[in-house]
């Protein structure tokens, strides 16, 4: 198995919404495998990490992972301002917002991250596969 420079196993980052739930079978076969192997799943998500939405990546979807993250929760956390829509919908600057997936990655050496936000791959430095579920088909 190829690893990254600085790493013993192989990591993934996956995105949940157009990615993980668009094709939750295909998705929990990939990530059981990477994890059989010895590697690392990370689920990177721009949404709140609720019981609900660990239990329905868990048991709706099949999911396991090594740690998940979430955009909202880490900004929440280190006091960026954030307002919102409703409860589930947490917004500050779009460059704020989508350079922290890369950030991620690039702090935990990821080796691969799959996204469907084409627009996040410009700060990336990690390898970015983009995710186009609808193109695939």
């Amino acid at each position: 198995m190829r690893v990254g420079p600085n790493q013993d196993c192989f990591k993934l980052g996956l995105d949940i919404h157009g990615v993980i739930d668009s094709d939750p079978v295909m998705f929990s076969q990939l990530a059981k495998r990477v994890l059989r192997s010895g590697g690392e799943v990370h689920i990177i998500t721009g949404a709140q990490m609720t019981e609900e939405l660990k239990d329905k990546l868990k048991n709706g979807y099949g999911m396991e992972w090594t740690s998940l993250f979430s955009i909202a929760d880490y900004h929440k956390e280190i006091g960026t301002q954030i307002t919102y829509e409703d409860k589930d919908n947490p917004w500050m600057s779009d460059e704020l917002w989508d350079e922290t997936k890369a950030e991620h990655c690039r702090a935990l050496d990821i080796d691969l991250h799959i996204d469907d936000t084409e627009r996040y791959g410009k700060y990336f430095t990690t390898p970015f596969l983009l995710w186009n579920k609808k193109g695939a088909e």
